[in-house]
Order: structure tokens, then sequence, then C-alpha cells
């Protein structure tokens, strides 16, 4: 049914299913981290997601990247998913699932200025405005987490782990040129997993002792938002640039913001959101306009 949809459609699907998971992720890590460690709730999930790739790797033939992109790969696995899925379960652990989520606004920035510096996208002067009014909100959110200005360590790790995605985004268009997006996403999802595993110490003891409903929802996190998430992001990126594919990620704080709202009573402070409010401004300046 889905092959006969024409490309346009599969790239909005897509991507209207990869935001819809990803704004719920935010949610999840938020309760998950009640009951798990950071390392523990990032190594479970990503082993679960990089099982839940398998057999559709298999089934595309199972093959193996070329030695010359081994390198690649393994950094777009280190930065795409063991440092972003660590400092975010770290920063979750004092920010609301909403504030996070704000400051991954500014992923389609760290996106649209590596593809710029790295595969020579264009950027014309207003856009640099954009990027300059993106980071400015960036800041806001960052010292309103906590609904006061001051610094917070947990907004810090989040916005690190936002930068070293961007890292991934441009490896990924560089790679999906030479493999497909199903490929790629499974080989550097599996690097990235065995990088976490050093920081699992005690997972497989502490699944005894916690709630059914907190692994439950580590099972979901590595199913949608880990796995399939990542896989349709990646099929549309090698469709698109990866500029309008990262104006997309507009709407993911707005999901986690409900989300957070509805399931756990959570809301971000005011500032906070203000702040997301000029990094939305300035990531829209850079990601359509010219």
């Amino acid at each position: 049914m889905f092959r006969r949809l024409p490309s346009s459609w599969l790239v909005f699907l897509s991507l209207l299913v990869a935001i819809i998971g990803w704004g719920w992720a935010w949610v999840g890590i938020r309760y998950a981290i009640r009951y798990y460690a950071p390392g523990q709730l990032a190594f479970g999930r990503y082993l679960v997601a990089s099982m839940t790739l398998l057999p559709f790797w298999l089934a595309r033939g199972g093959r193996f990247p070329r030695r010359e992109h081994w390198f690649a790969l393994i950094v777009m696995g280190v930065t795409g998913f063991t440092i972003y899925n660590f400092c975010i379960n770290l920063g979750e652990q004092t920010i609301t699932a909403g504030t996070a989520a704000l400051i991954g606004a500014f992923l389609p920035i760290g996106n649209t200025l590596g593809a710029a510096f790295f595969l020579n996208e264009k950027l014309s002067r207003l856009r640099w405005t954009g990027i300059l009014i993106a980071f400015g909100g960036v800041a806001v959110t960052s010292l309103g987490a906590q609904g006061h200005l001051e610094f917070s360590f947990g907004a810090a790790l989040v916005f690190v782990a936002v930068l070293s995605a961007s890292v991934y985004g441009v490896l990924t268009k560089y790679m999906v040129k030479s493999y497909a997006p199903l490929e790629v996403v499974s080989w550097a999802m599996w690097a990235g997993t065995l990088g976490l595993f050093p920081l699992s110490h005690g997972l497989f003891a502490r699944v005894q002792e916690v709630p059914l409903l907190a692994t439950f929802n580590v099972i979901l996190l590595g199913i949608l938002p880990g796995a399939i998430c990542y896989a349709l992001f990646t099929f549309a990126l090698s469709r698109v640039a990866v500029a309008r594919a990262s104006t997309s990620m507009f709407f993911m704080p707005i999901t986690s913001i409900l989300l957070g709202w509805l399931l756990l009573g959570e809301l971000p402070s005011w500032i906070a959101i203000t702040g997301g409010c000029v990094t939305l401004v300035g990531a829209y300046i850079v990601n359509t306009k010219k």
C-alpha cells in the first residue's frame, strides 16, 4: 500500500510519525529516569531498538558497510546515540520533559550549521540572524529551566546532546548517498549501543526491582522513538534537504509539552517557554528563509 503513495507523502508521513514519537520520548524518558539510572535507561532502550531493527536489516540482505565508512559510522553511533542519549537522560533528572524538548528545538539549527560547513548548503545573512536569535532563545530556556534565572546543569547537558545529535544528522545525509537509510541507522545504532554498554552496570538486576510499567516504558522507548522514528527520519533525510527535514522539529516541543502535562502533570516554567518560542522563531527563519 505505502509503495503506491507519492514520494512526497511518504516523506510527510515519515516525519509526522517521527515527530509524534520523539515528542513522546522526552516524556517517556522523564518517567523512566525515576526508576533507572541514566546509563541503564540509555543502554536498555537501545538494546531493544537494536533488536527491533535487526530482522529488517537481515531482510534487506544483512550486508555490512565498506571499510572506508567504518569511522564515519562509529562517529555517528557515538554522537547520535551514546552521547546524545546519556546526556538527555542525565539532563532530564532535573528538568521537565517540555523544557528539554524546547532546548531540543535547537536541533534544526545544529543540522543546518553542520550542513553549511560540511555539505556546502548555503546560509544567507537572514539565516545567520535566525541562528543568533535561536542561540538567544536556548540561553533563556536554559537559564529559566528551574522557574527563575540561574544556570541549570540539566539544561546544559541537553544542549550538549543536541549539538552531538547535529553531527549525527549531517553524517547521515552523507551516508545515505551510499547505503539504504535502514542500513545506515542500524549500523550507527549498533555502534552507539555498544558505546552505552559500559554505562549500563546493574541494569538487569534493576529490571527485577522496578515496577513492570517502568520496564514496559523502556521497551516502548526502544521500539517507537528508538528504532522506528530513527529509521523514518533517516528515510526522510535521504529524500529531502537536511534543513527541510529538520523544519518538522518545530512541532516536537509542542507535542512534548502537551504530553508532559497530560501524562506527568508537568509544565515548563514561563521563562523556559518564552525562550523556547524565541528559539522556534530563530529556527523558522533559518529553515524557511533563503
